[in-house]
């Protein structure tokens, strides 16, 4: 019964405490000479004296403007569902509420409940954020979060609220504490996402960089021109080394491409640089080059950049034209770009000043045979080894072959013991990669002589997601492809 009593009282007097609090704020944004409050006496200007009558219709119609409603605007340089999120922690931190509808002081009347959107916010979580019309009582406000297009940037978030002009202050304090918690708490800046105007993240959970295999060309190739920029961005600007790169990444089916951009999606955001994954057939290129604007730092991945347009080769050159345009306006953004087919990107694009760097993965060497094999067998499984003949069997194998010889091993030792795991010997390698070869030769032949059409480029995509996820993730909970296209 106490708490019945002393519940309204209490809010009201933390109502007025934050109005008060947004007040202060705005009136450092928002000047109005017509009246100044300050102090305890009331001051009238010399001229009304003797004339208390005209000040009193004054300020019955200074009154009467205050209480006129007026359109507030503001358009946030983030996404929709980023500004969205933005104003429920920002009602959150101003007016003490957990969510709207689930009031800690019911600011919030029920006779308009709001609309409200379910969110990601990271691979495995996702939120409720208000959409559409938000009516707010302690203002006589109704907000209107929305999505608007910008001909630069693509949809962006817009907040605009109808109220009285007397809560001018109170909403331009507003705009500044959502505008800060967009700067702060973006859910988008410094993580993995897709490159939809609304998007989705990516799992980077199953990245093992310790069962990577690569020669040590290729790593020296990827850590120069990709993944120093990311890790020791400070320096390379304090030496004035560009941070525009525009790297392709290039070699045959299975060889590691998509790993490549797993792995400097990883070093991104252990940077605090943005990874945005450009996925052909869903995602439009300049689009993504907006959203890396929009969150700079940023990395955008393109796989499989020759199936852009096959019948345009001027594509790929515009969307480095517009790499260069962001760039040229001081934000740092490096672009991946892979592909199977080198020979169908055209001359003009591969020379130095149109891409920055062009890295080629190929088949491994005898180390690198060993290094699969010690990081995909468990020790307490690896026998004697004469490394030496394996390598001649896994010959011309490229890494997702390799990776499926070492499997089938496995396999059968695990059929030779009655269903227990055996201790792997060079036989049971040097089996199972003669067992391969067939398949490897019937491959070879299949792509010989073959005219490239949209239709083989299909099945050629989907060949090429088969290989590469074998290759990918060498612990076997999850390839790199599918994290690569988590939605």
């Amino acid at each position: 019964m106490g708490n019945e009593t002393k519940s309204p009282s209490q809010n009201t007097v933390v109502r007025e405490e934050v109005l008060a609090s947004l007040a202060r704020l705005g009136g450092q944004l928002v000047q109005d000479d017509a009246l100044i409050f300050r102090g305890t006496q009331f001051v009238l200007p010399e001229m009304m004296s003797g004339r208390i009558g005209d000040a009193i219709i004054y300020l019955k119609e200074y009154q009467k403007s205050q209480e006129q409603r007026y359109s507030f605007h503001r358009t946030f340089r983030y996404r929709p569902w980023d500004g969205a999120h933005a104003f429920q922690a920002a009602l959150y931190e101003v007016f003490g509420t957990t969510g709207i509808g689930a009031t800690t002081h019911g600011f919030f009347g029920a006779e308009y409940p709001p609309e409200m959107r379910s969110i990601q916010t990271s691979p495995d979580t996702t939120t409720q954020v208000p959409w559409g019309n938000v009516h707010f009582p302690p203002l006589e406000a109704t907000f209107t979060l929305r999505g608007v297009s910008d001909p630069e940037f693509g949809q962006l978030f817009s907040l605009a609220v109808e109220a009285p002009r007397k809560y001018q202050r109170h909403i331009e304090a507003f705009f500044v504490v959502v505008e800060n918690k967009l700067r702060t708490n973006s859910i988008y800046r410094g993580r993995a996402i897709t490159g939809a105007e609304m998007p989705a993240f990516l799992d980077l959970s199953n990245i093992d960089p310790s069962k990577v295999v690569y020669s040590a060309e290729v790593l020296t190739q990827l850590n120069a021109n990709l993944w120093s920029l990311l890790e020791h961005s400070e320096v390379m600007r304090d030496l004035g080394i560009p941070m525009k790169r525009a790297v392709l990444v290039e070699g045959p089916y299975g060889t590691g491409k998509t790993l490549a951009g797993a792995l400097t999606a990883r070093t991104a955001v252990a940077n605090d640089w943005t990874f945005i994954l450009c996925r052909p057939g869903k995602d439009d290129l300049l689009g993504v080059l907006q959203t890396a604007q929009l969150y700079a730092p940023a990395v955008v991945w393109y796989e499989d950049v020759d199936a852009i347009n096959v019948d345009s080769d001027q594509e790929l050159s515009n969307l480095l034209d517009a790499l260069d345009g962001i760039t040229n306006k001081g934000v740092d953004v490096v672009a991946g770009f892979t592909t199977n087919h080198v020979d169908h990107i055209q001359r003009a694009v591969l020379r130095p000043g149109r891409l920055d760097a062009v890295i080629h993965i190929g088949e491994l060497d005898a180390d690198g045979f060993r290094k699969l094999i010690e990081v995909s067998v468990p020790d307490s499984l690896l026998g004697e080894v004469d490394y030496t003949l394996v390598s001649k069997a896994f010959d011309g194998f490229l890494p997702a072959f390799a990776k499926e010889a070492i499997d089938r091993a496995l396999r059968y030792s695990i059929a030779r013991n009655g269903g227990k795991p055996d201790v792997i010997v060079t036989d049971d390698l040097v089996h199972a990669a003669e067992g391969l070869r067939p398949q490897l030769d019937l491959m070879s032949r299949a792509t010989e002589g073959v005219k490239r059409d949209a239709l083989s480029d299909a099945v050629r995509g989907e060949l090429t997601t088969a290989l590469e996820s074998m290759a990918m993730v060498y612990d076997g909970d999850k390839d790199a492809y599918t994290f690569l296209n988590t939605n």
